[in-house]
């Protein structure tokens, strides 16, 4: 795309120009935007940008990559962070190349991570939130290229959201995730903690071979909400958040350190960076994923050893992207760039170092960025938006212009339109040259389902609409939504906790509360309810309140009540299992015991490991001495880890009475219909909705 040679931005003044003068930054925008060409559309190279860094010889051997949940930049030690415990990753900055201005390409974990894994952005790959969007086959993962390489591959993830269900295992040979932990009641993800993923990495570097070249992908969550650390683990001035971050850097540095008792750290290139940050508050936003400013964007990003000819614990403070990690790396391991064909991401050996000044953004290039995520979890405004010569402009229904490097609290929109315009034209010219590769799937809604939903008058629940509908709220003028959504997750928990109801879902029994607590949990609830309220009667087409009321229904024994929130919910999230669990527990509280087992079964296909699952179904089935299937169950309980011997020697005297049973009929176990894609249409929805072709 060609570019006017002399349309050039204005340089944004230094950050504590825009801290401690706002007037005088607009001023000087002001001033400068006078010479800015009309239609400036520029492409990535201009003149002046720096000569490429030579590429390493010989090439490295092996790639270990972190990814660090909801890790900011700034609570790093190497970034300045005076109470950070981070010496590791302080280490390969010292011998590495450190990004001092890294961006995530989304602020939630299955798209910032399919861009890590791929090199494209989220309007090409197409996946723009967790849990409603899978990366199809058709995607060409930086794991492919390595494998078919010859390297061994091996992933080690902390969270559910990166469960192989979602498509990121492609080419891993091993593609380890989290057991299950607590299901049902509410909004808990399924997590291991840094030291169990480690151990996982542990088992697979011990079964590498001496001199085999391997793709290590190591994921930590820690760092994500709720924060939480052990005790002794704060160090002075720390908070919880600190703790988990060292706890990272830990676990990070016993990986390291094996793979040098192994020999196998010859040649090893390591990455270390973060899929998102996190809010803090900044901008009323206490967690992530719905705003696109520096607190959740800007991520650590670290490459050692550095390409030949550049020095060791060299600083880049030029704008980079997560997109540019895979083309790097293919790179250094003398694979190419060409192995992921569809990537047009630059690598980050082209970024040089530049020298703080008047002309050091000559050389940048444009970053997108965006946060799909309040479109689909509340129908509100998406945004996208671009970072470029000094600048990023947020595109929303009131759009906005930050100097690079602010607090980003002061717009400079309304007194430099013409730089937001030319911005507003690079972010139109960034979504050209990276259209939609058709690469995602979302959901597991087929067209028949979509046809009998619209006679059920679901379809406005299963269409996902108009994104760019101007008159979608502004994420920034739901502020108060976001807080009352942690109100609510506060409530719910502390009514869990005092009204044991995670007990009674996970076992059927319910220990019964002092009056203390059975009062003190009603009041959570009501808490609950009344923020739940206000929120709906703001913004009533908000579909994450069917999940969120759907959880408080459960919560009172309402389950006639959660049923169609349920249902709706999952619409739209068809992999979230602790939904279907809730699901499966209100059908058969309402007396549709049929419909509760195939919705468990369902459940089961979501996460097959499920203990919890298992052994509600094993429940179940002996209830409506179902002896077949409920010894069928039993035995696949018993396959089971992670029991003690005690529920070795339960189901075990529950098989007993079972196969008594059985063996009256002659009977013998029975295993469940097979579950696919294409029936994970809630139940209910499924047996009352027209037919439309094979209902088996």
């Amino acid at each position: 795309m060609k570019s006017p040679s002399a349309a050039v931005l204005p340089p944004a003044p230094p950050p504590s120009a825009v801290r401690n003068s706002a007037p005088a930054a607009v001023a000087r925008s002001l001033a400068l935007a006078a010479s800015l060409l009309a239609a400036l559309t520029g492409c990535d190279r201009v003149a002046g940008a720096p000569a490429a860094v030579p590429s390493p010889a010989p090439p490295a051997k092996s790639l270990l990559l972190f990814t660090w949940d909801t890790t900011r930049a700034d609570r790093i030690g190497a970034y300045g962070w005076s109470h950070a415990t981070t010496p590791g990753f302080d280490a390969l900055a010292a011998r590495g190349l450190l990004y001092e201005r890294a961006y995530a390409a989304a602020p939630v974990t299955l798209p910032s991570h399919t861009t890590i894994l791929t090199g494209v952005y989220p309007c090409a790959h197409g996946v723009r939130d967790n849990a409603i969007f899978q990366v199809g086959g058709e995607a060409r993962l930086l794991s492919e290229a390595l494998k078919e390489a010859g390297f061994a591959t091996g992933a080690f993830v902390a969270s559910f959201i990166l469960d192989a269900k979602f498509g990121l295992a492609q080419g891993f040979d091993v593609y380890e995730a989290p057991q299950p932990g607590e299901l049902g009641l509410g909004w808990n993800v399924i997590e291991r903690s840094a030291p169990q993923v480690t151990e996982g990495a542990l088992r697979f570097i011990d079964g590498l071979k001496p001199g085999q070249r391997f793709f290590l992908w190591v994921h930590y969550y820690d760092p994500h909400a709720p924060h939480e650390s052990a005790p002794g683990e704060r160090q002075d001035q720390q908070d919880d958040y600190d703790a988990e971050i060292a706890r990272c850097d830990r676990e990070a540095r016993r990986l390291l350190e094996r793979l040098a008792a192994k020999g196998l750290d010859d040649g090893l290139l390591t990455v270390i960076t973060a899929d998102h940050g996190e809010g803090h508050g900044e901008h009323g936003e206490l967690s992530h994923g719905n705003f696109v400013y520096d607190a959740t964007m800007r991520v650590p990003l670290v490459v050692a050893p550095p390409p030949a000819g550049v020095a060791p614990g060299t600083r880049i403070a030029a704008p980079v992207s997560t997109s540019d990690i895979a083309a790097t790396v293919l790179e250094r391991l003398g694979v190419g760039r060409a192995a992921l064909p569809d990537s047009r991401a630059p690598t980050l050996l082209t970024v040089a170092p530049l020298d703080e000044g008047a002309d050091a953004e000559q050389g940048e290039r444009a970053i997108y960025l965006e946060a799909f995520t309040p479109y689909y979890a509340h129908r509100w405004h998406p945004l996208q938006a671009v970072v470029w010569k000094g600048h990023k402009y947020i595109r929303a229904p009131r759009p906005e212009l930050y100097a690079v490097g602010s607090p980003e609290s002061d717009d400079l929109l309304p007194g430099a339109p013409q730089v937001g315009a030319a911005l507003a034209a690079r972010l139109d010219a960034l979504l050209a040259e990276h259209a939609p590769l058709g690469w995602e799937a979302q959901g597991a809604i087929s067209s028949d389902d979509v046809a009998k939903l619209a006679q059920l008058g679901y379809a406005g629940v299963a269409s996902v609409g108009d994104l760019s509908d101007p008159d979608l709220p502004d994420p920034k003028e739901r502020i108060g939504d976001l807080l009352r959504f942690d109100r609510i997750e506060r409530h719910l928990f502390e009514a869990k906790r005092l009204l044991k109801l995670d007990v009674a879902l996970r076992t059927g029994r319910r220990p019964q509360p002092s009056a203390e607590e059975q009062a003190r949990g009603e009041a959570e609830l009501e808490g609950a309810r009344a923020e739940l309220a206000a929120i709906r009667a703001g913004n009533p087409n908000d579909p994450f309140l069917d999940q969120i009321e759907s959880t408080l229904e459960i919560h009172l024994q309402r389950f006639a009540e959660a049923i169609p929130l349920l249902e709706r919910a999952l619409l739209r999230t068809p992999w979230n299992m602790p939904l279907r669990y809730n699901l499966a527990v209100a059908y058969v509280s309402t007396e549709r015991a049929a419909m509760g087992v195939r919705e468990m079964e369902k459940a089961l296909f979501v996460e097959p490991r499920s203990l919890q699952a298992h052994r509600w179904l094993a429940q179940v089935c002996v209830s409506l001495k179902d002896w077949p299937a409920a010894a069928w169950w039993l035995d696949e309980m018993a396959k089971l880890p992670g029991q003690s011997a005690g529920d070795h020697e339960g189901i075990a005297r529950a098989r007993a009475r079972v196969a008594q049973e059985l063996a009256k009929s002659g009977g013998a176990p029975r295993p469940p219909r097979a579950v696919d894609e294409a029936q994970l249409l809630p139940e209910r929805l499924r047996e009352t909705a027209p037919a439309t072709g094979d209902e088996r």
